[in-house]
């Protein structure tokens, strides 16, 4: 039986119209996450209700890919595209040597290049990043432990049995010997 089709006009009845918007949004929304985890599609949806409140979807990049698509659209002329990446590229080759600079004062290296402050709020990130890293070794430490006592408990449980079979064995193997010697 085939769906009778819908005349789309406005719903007249405010409460009917309120419901209505409410089931077709959540549908909406519903399938806007469905196609975009189904088809690993950037989706973006946004819906106003009547009454101005917003509902909106995003996939979790989409945000970006929309900047950088619209960036991209506006310019018109390859040079000015190629004066965004030029720029861009220089931005991250400065970022990339603060980067390795920072490394190698990390590490101890090239030091002599920093004022008497600079050393002493590197000194305070040692100190912070040292501490860190023995609370989590110390964590680590004590969760091993832990560990390597409930093995040494099972381990003690699975020696006491095989004791005891080897003492009930080695009984019964004394039993079986006296049997013999009687009959005999």
């Amino acid at each position: 039986m085939a769906r009778a089709k819908l005349q789309l006009k406005t719903i007249e009845n405010p409460v009917s119209r309120r419901s209505t918007f409410s089931k077709r949004k959540t549908g909406l929304l519903r399938k806007a996450s469905e196609i975009s985890i189904l088809c690993d599609a950037e989706v973006a949806l946004i819906i106003f209700s009547p009454s101005g409140k917003l509902y909106e979807f995003g996939s979790p990049r989409i945000m970006e890919k929309y900047q950088k698509f619209t960036t991209i659209k506006d310019h018109t002329s390859f040079s000015e595209t190629t004066e965004m990446l030029r720029l861009e590229l220089e931005n991250l080759r400065r970022r990339m040597k603060n980067l390795q600079n920072m490394y190698k004062h990390m590490i101890g290296d090239d030091l002599g290049s920093l004022s008497f402050k600079e050393l002493k709020h590197l000194e305070k990130q040692i100190s912070l990043g040292s501490r860190k890293l023995r609370s989590r070794k110390d964590k680590i430490s004590v969760e091993y432990i832990g560990f390597l006592k409930n093995k040494e408990k099972s381990l003690e449980a699975e020696n006491a049995n095989i004791c005891k079979k080897s003492y009930r064995s080695h009984k019964s193997g004394d039993i079986d010997l006296n049997i013999m010697e009687k009959e005999s």
